[in-house]
């Protein structure tokens, strides 16, 4: 038995995997409501409550003191790569930054642009906008059993640099009550402003409410499990959120001109957090893809995680055999996977074809890991098929656009009876009102 279900191109039972989308489960909507009354009704109680049933029974307090967080060290080596990781998460939003204000004016608060008079000498007012940071954000950071110190550097660095002000970093408490180190270090690293022991929905309830003694949030940005993601779907409209994040997913295609292993590991590396994670594999004939698979149960056997990945591909994974490039780039963007790996002679052409993938990592050369910890873009990208509509979490995520408006007599003259023309049309005659109450006086 083959470890992938393998299919040809065209084949309808691939609609499984390409009309996939977040999935709505009634009784975790029902524990939700009542996990986010709770918080909403009793603060900090709730939520220390939540986390000793759920993380630890040791916990004491949900709070981490800013001492906790500066004093934290981890072996030097460990040291050494968060700050290499966090330099390059750093140099790639700030040139994402300069690429979006350029050309606006720097102010107070942020950068702004306006569109001034159009003829020299002619006073007319102008319109414009404003580029602002937000001034809050809350980072969740999966925790508990594992420890994910890069969630941490690739959420917060990007708001930083945006110019958030605050940032805050909720995250479970080990089974002892305390955070792994590498967290706090990755904390120091990105200008996290403090840390919260908490997790789950608690979580996500007590940045988006608040609570005495802590200010809610602007915005919630970060991956979590499946209370995290209910969640946030039930707080749209009372807090700013990223997109969906579901399961990990990737697709990986190989038309035999790259290493087999290296297409195997990279397809392992996606499927290795859990056992719902997606796995596509995308190959260029069915020599390829047999050559594939045998290389990916090569390296599953006696690995740390084989059940979990194989669990993951046998019910979540698929093969696609297709017959060129073209075919290929149908299947990427009919799936739109999270993460995307051309293994191909043409990958920088192909790559300039795919509309719908949260990131994608061109040749041999480009690991999927180096994009989950290091290369610089941040690794929160959009799920479930999201990539057809969202983004990953970018600098753009932390900051708003302003518009301002500041008319002249001269256009008020002009523009108030095309005011009162739609007052009259939509039937708000008010609104008709505004501009000729304005010119009575003259």
């Amino acid at each position: 038995m083959s470890l992938l279900p393998i299919y040809e191109f065209g084949d309808e039972r691939l609609n499984r995997w390409f009309d996939r989308s977040p999935e709505f489960d009634p009784k975790l909507a029902a524990q939700v409501v009542e996990i986010l009354g709770n918080v909403f009704d009793r603060g900090e109680a709730a939520v220390l409550e939540q986390s000793r049933r759920f993380d630890s029974a040791l916990l004491e307090s949900i709070w981490l003191s800013p001492e906790d967080i500066a004093n934290a060290i981890v072996p030097e080596e460990d040291e050494k790569a968060l700050r290499l990781a966090a330099d390059r998460i750093q140099d790639f939003h700030e040139v994402q930054l300069s690429t979006l204000v350029d050309g606006w004016e720097e102010l107070p608060l942020g950068w702004g642009w306006r569109m001034d008079a159009i003829e020299e000498g002619e006073d007319t007012g102008f319109e414009g906008q404003r580029l602002l940071p937000l001034e809050s954000v809350g980072v969740y950071v999966p925790g508990g059993k594992g420890t994910y110190p890069s969630s941490v550097l690739m959420n917060a660095i990007p708001a930083r640099v945006a110019g958030v002000e605050r940032i805050v970093v909720c995250t479970p408490a080990r089974e002892d009550g305390t955070v792994d180190p590498a967290v706090l270090v990755a904390c120091q690293l990105a200008g996290v402003t403090q840390l919260v022991k908490a997790g789950g929905a608690a979580a996500v309830g007590l940045l988006a409410f608040g609570c005495s003694g802590f200010v809610r949030v602007d915005k919630v940005v970060g991956p979590g499990n499946k209370f995290v993601n209910e969640a946030k779907r039930q707080l749209w409209g009372s807090v700013g959120l990223d997109s969906y994040a579901g399961p990990s997913e990737v697709a990986v295609y190989a038309d035999g001109s790259c290493s087999a292993k290296v297409s195997a590991v990279d397809l392992l590396t996606q499927v290795e957090h859990a056992e719902d994670n997606v796995g596509v594999l995308i190959c260029r004939g069915q020599r390829v893809a047999d050559a594939v698979i045998a290389e990916c149960e090569g390296l599953l056997i006696g690995s740390a995680r084989e059940d979990v990945m194989r669990s993951a591909l046998r019910n979540h994974g698929v093969c696609v055999v297709v017959k060129d490039d073209e075919e290929a780039g149908r299947v990427i963007n009919r799936f739109a996977p999270e993460h995307l790996s051309l293994h191909c002679e043409n990958g920088g052409y192909l790559a300039q074809q795919v509309r719908n993938c949260g990131c994608v990592l061109i040749g041999p050369d480009t690991p999927q890991a180096a994009g989950d910890f290091v290369s610089g873009p941040s690794h929160t990208l959009p799920t479930s098929g999201a990539a057809r509509f969202s983004s990953p979490v970018s600098v753009l995520d932390f900051l708003k656009v302003q518009s301002v408006s500041s008319l002249t007599r001269s256009d008020l003259e002009e523009l108030s009876p095309v005011v009162e023309r739609f007052g009259a049309m939509e039937g708000f005659p008010m609104h008709g009102r505004g501009g000729a109450v304005r010119l009575e006086s003259d």
